[in-house]
Formats: structure tokens, sequence, C-alpha cells
């Protein structure tokens, strides 16, 4: 790839970020208006919503006629009340692109740039729920091969264990005939669950408690771990596969939903750009690869560990209770 357009690229991912966050893109979203008046109703320098405006129409997302600017068919998901709107998204990679501003720092001290996930829910609840909000975006968009290769079958109980907004387990729930899901996660975050998919169950819990904080005996038919071990050390996601399998009755299923890195480290692309984005965002977190993952597996007691590939950059691995 030629490393000029790459260094730039950074550009277009900024005019997107702009659009949305000072509310441009919001109010070309409904028809036509001169620069001027998305300057006046966005509360923005008019020069500079000009030359916005301009860069929205080069790259396809606006465009431009006698009537002034509006948002393209491409661009149309910018806005926050499109159905499919990307806007939270948006939100989300913005605030990890600054972060990544500090990866030649991340590089030479190996730290993190940006403070924990439960540091972050304390300090900005709002920003971290709505940070939940775009990953349920996501998932409704990426997140269809999770069914397909987690391979239950129902009836039966499962949970998901640090679930967030419930979108994994909701689209097992979907899928699985009789399956009922229930995510586990900090009490702050109960209430994106309720508005997001409020026909699971919910239980508080903590990763840093035995068993997660569930009762002594408590047994489930299947436990999903989705995107949660990147977000910590080896030792650390030994230790969590570990109590996710203790929750397992005998003949359970473990799901582990990750992005698998190639065992050379450097591939699939997407996987491994997102290995360094862990450096980045979580102190010790990293894309694991197929080896370690099963690993992991095995050392918890579990049989007939497998990862299970699907046409995208996240596979599931599993292995059952004896």
């Amino acid at each position: 790839m030629n490393p000029l357009e790459l260094v730039t690229a950074y550009q277009q991912s900024a005019v997107v970020a702009a659009a949305c966050a000072t509310g441009v893109a919001d109010a070309i979203a409904g028809g036509p208006l001169q620069p001027e008046a998305v300057a006046a109703r966005c509360g923005t320098d008019p020069r500079a919503t000009r030359a916005l405006l301009g860069a929205l129409a080069a790259l396809g997302l606006a465009g431009h006629g006698p009537a002034g600017y509006a948002l393209s068919a491409e661009g149309a998901v910018l806005a926050g009340d499109h159905p499919g709107s990307v806007a939270r998204i948006v939100a989300k990679e913005w605030f990890f692109y600054q972060a990544w501003a500090g990866l030649p720092e991340s590089i030479r001290d190996g730290r993190a740039r940006i403070p924990p996930w439960r540091e972050r829910l304390a300090a900005d609840p709002g920003r971290s729920l709505d940070f939940l909000r775009a990953l349920d975006d996501l998932a409704a968009r990426f997140g269809g091969e999770l069914p397909a290769l987690a391979g239950l079958a129902g009836p039966g109980r499962l949970l998901e264990v640090g679930g967030g907004a419930g979108s994994h387990a909701a689209a097992l729930a979907r899928a699985v005939p009789g399956l009922e899901a229930t995510v586990l996660d900090l009490a702050a975050v109960e209430p994106v669950l309720r508005e997001r998919h409020p026909e699971l169950g919910f239980v508080a819990g903590d990763l840093d408690q035995p068993r997660f904080g569930r009762p002594a005996g408590e047994r489930w038919d299947a436990v999903l771990l989705a995107n949660v071990l990147h977000d910590h050390p080896a030792g650390r996601g030994l230790a969590i596969v570990a109590a996710a399998a203790g929750l397992l009755a005998p003949g359970g299923t473990l799901l582990v939903y990750e992005w698998v890195l190639d065992e050379a480290g450097d591939g699939p692309a997407a996987v491994a750009l997102f290995d360094l984005m862990m450096l980045v965002e979580n102190q010790g977190g990293a894309a694991w690869t197929a080896a370690r993952l099963t690993g992991w597996l095995e050392a918890a007691g579990l049989t007939g560990a497998e990862v299970r590939r699907g046409a995208g950059p996240i596979a599931v691995a599993r292995a059952s209770a004896p």
C-alpha cells in the first residue's frame, strides 16, 4: 500500500467525525441548506462550516445544488435519527482515534493511552454507555456469524459474561429455539441492556469477583465470553476462562467469541490492526491466537476445544465441560 495515501487517510476520518460531532450531518439530513444556515443552526464558524460541507461533498457524503448542501444517499447514515445510523460508531471510533495519536508513545513504553473501562464508566457514564450502544450498533451490522459458529442447540440457559448491551446473547437467543439468555455485567450497564435488548435477563456481576459474583452451585448450559479476553493480559485471560468454565453444568459449552490472530502475529490484517489497538486501549490487552485460546480452554479442564472460523475476522473458540 502507498505510505503517503495511508498517512493522509486520517483527514477523511476527521471530516466524518467533525460532521457528526458538530451537528452538521444532522442539519443537512432533512434537505438542502446553504452553509450560512447550517452554521447558524449548529453554532459553528461560517467559513469553517463551508469548508466542511465542501469536503463532505468531495467525499460523496453530501450533494451540492442551488439550494445548498444535503446528505447523499451514501452519507445519510451519518444522521443520528437515520434507522441505520452510524453516528454512535463514528463517535466511538473518533474517541479511539485520538488515543491512536499516542501510538508512538505506546510503542516506546508499552503503556495504554486511555484509562481502564471501569474508570471510564465511573468518570463519564454518559460517554461510556454510548460506547456500549455503538458496540451494539456494530454487532447488528457485523455479528451475524456468531450463531452458526457457536453451534448451540436449545433449549437451555446461557450466561453472557461482560455482555454490555447484550448484543451477542440476543443474537443467540433469536437463533436457538428455547435458549434463555442472561447478561452479567457491572450494575451501571443495566440501563443500556434494558434499552437495547429488554427481552434478556440481567444480573449484576464483576469479572474481579470469584465466579463473577454468582453463587456457589449455580450452573449454566452455556457461558459466552464475547470480546472480553482481548481487554486483559494473558494471565488474567486464563483466569477469566477458568472462572467461566466453573459456571458450566456437566456437558455445558463455553464459547469465546474473539478476534483471532494467526500464529505468526501478522494477520489477518484487520486482526493485526486490532491487536495494535489493544496496546493503545487496554493495558496488557491483545488479540490472541487460536492456540492460546484453546490452551486456556484445555487448562480449565474442558474437552473438545476447537476454533471455528467464518468469513469475518472474529472466530469462536468452544469447548465442553466433562
